[in-house]
């Protein structure tokens, strides 16, 4: 009986390794890649071992290779979609410490605090979300001192249109004088607010129809397992007519998770300012 359980759980083991992998860029294997090789050779990686974790556990309910081929190719997008889902949390997490942010260098101007230290200020007390950006900001001007490239080379790696407004304003009150910064901050902070509330509003909406949209699509495929444990089952999609309909299955599901993917992603803020 242990045996008969120890390679699918073995295959479980992987597959939480490879989406620990897949899902973290200060993964311990990354630190040891060149980075040009360090994202793909994670994806591999994390491909592999879902593709066998897959397959081993569908075919330990089903006794079915066709239906274990079948369903372990569309587990093949798991670490893609990690890995996307893990981007859009991070830029959605940035997009609402923004606001904060604006507000720290608000208060910091207020102080009597040059542009600059205000900056350098939100390396340290930040909101935890963009500390890493303002890590980068101090550093620089600490190498540099080039107050505008540096500010344009963040501004670029952030890929924000948010950031590139708060930018901005910075690089135009250090170049023509901060007396009306302040007033300019605020009414940005205001803005931003506005923004974000919208477009939380609208994500909600857009999240239950991709929801709905995700357990439609996966439903037929948790129905087969269910019906394969039965033999006859397992019989029809022996023959080819059931491979060749596993196969337009498998087809049309990522045809419809892509089409649905589509519609229900919000649009990219424009970047004005780029």
């Amino acid at each position: 009986m242990f045996e008969q359980f120890a390679l699918p759980i073995f295959a479980g083991a992987l597959a939480a390794l490879g989406a620990y992998i897949a899902s973290f860029d200060s993964s311990p294997f990354n630190k040891r890649l060149k980075p040009d090789k360090k994202i793909s050779s994670r994806s591999t990686f994390a491909l592999m071992i879902t593709l066998t974790f897959a397959y081993l556990i569908t075919f330990l309910l089903t006794s079915s290779k066709p239906i274990s081929l079948a369903i372990s190719t569309l587990s093949a997008a798991i670490p893609f979609l990690i890995n996307r889902g893990r981007k859009l949390s991070k830029q959605r997490e940035q997009e609402l410490a923004w606001p904060e942010a604006i507000d720290s260098l608000v208060s910091a101007l207020q102080a009597g605090i040059t542009i600059s230290g205000a900056l350098s200020q939100l390396a340290l007390h930040g909101p935890r979300a963009l500390r890493s950006s303002f890590i980068q900001i101090q550093s620089g001007l600490l190498d540099s001192g080039n107050f505008e490239q540096v500010l344009l080379e963040e501004k670029k790696r952030l890929d924000s249109a948010i950031s590139d407004q708060v930018f901005e304003t910075l690089i135009i009150s250090k170049d023509f004088g901060g007396k009306d910064a302040n007033n300019a901050l605020r009414l940005l902070a205001e803005f931003v607010r506005e923004d974000i509330a919208v477009t939380e509003e609208i994500r909600t909406k857009f999240g239950w129809i991709r929801n709905s949209a995700l357990l439609a699509t996966a439903a037929p495929w948790l129905l087969l397992i269910l019906l394969s444990t039965q033999d006859s089952t397992v019989l029809i999609y022996s023959t080819p007519s059931g491979a060749l309909v596993l196969s337009l299955g498998v087809l049309m599901t990522a045809t419809a998770y892509i089409w649905m993917e589509k519609l229900g992603s919000l649009p990219a803020a424009p970047r004005a300012m780029k």
